[in-house]
């Protein structure tokens, strides 16, 4: 950083260089982060206060692992997920996979291959912000999007007292997520457990 540069103007050059890295407009970036091209305008002006939820935007919709905003503001440099031990998917408009191609399994494949390649806790945790996005773009809950892709079995998303839900562990053990928020979800996934269970015990 230079002596001139602020840091808030570092995060914008920052921002440039990777919306530019990952060939995308500024209204990607906002779509992205889901925010409004005026509050990403104010973010990139530096004016104002970032509240944690902006900053965990531009995080998803730059492909940062969680923290990067803050890691910048302090001095330091945001870490790209590819950096923290699975590369992205290709660069462009449809990175996080848009509604029309596909997002449920991509999302899916996303937070797998993380998995699978052993990344930390932290990029584990930016790749699942990925997929929230995708789901609250879709109005899909993460169970949908795990049966939709392939990835889990209706019966695999029932509750039994011998094998507690992973679903709801992560989403009741994510700090980041408020708890009006969290509860939301939860209700929805529920719902879609019970309609899921009606459906298997009704004839064919």
């Amino acid at each position: 950083m230079s002596e001139r540069e602020t840091p808030r103007g570092r995060l914008t050059r920052l921002m440039t260089e990777r919306r530019d890295e990952l060939g995308l407009y500024w209204n990607d970036v906002a779509e992205r982060a889901g925010l409004t091209k005026e509050g990403l305008r104010t973010v990139r002006a530096g004016v104002g206060t970032m509240r944690p939820p902006t900053k965990r935007g531009i995080e998803t919709a730059l492909q940062w692992v969680r923290g990067s905003v803050d890691r910048v503001l302090d001095g330091g440099d945001p870490v790209p997920l590819e950096s923290a031990g699975t590369a992205p998917s290709p660069a462009g408009p449809s990175a996080l996979g848009s509604a029309a191609a596909a997002p449920a399994s991509a999302a899916a494949g996303t937070v797998r291959e993380a998995a699978g390649a052993g990344v930390d806790a932290e990029a584990l945790r930016a790749y699942l912000d990925i997929f929230r996005e995708t789901g609250r773009r879709t109005g899909r809950t993460l169970g949908d999007m795990l049966v939709a892709g392939g990835y889990a079995s209706p019966q695999d998303l029932a509750l039994t007292l011998r094998r507690p839900d992973p679903v709801v562990e992560e989403l009741e053990g994510d700090p980041g997520l408020p708890d009006e928020v969290k509860q939301r979800i939860l209700e929805g996934y529920r719902a879609l457990r019970r309609e899921i269970a009606e459906s298997l015990r009704r004839p064919d």
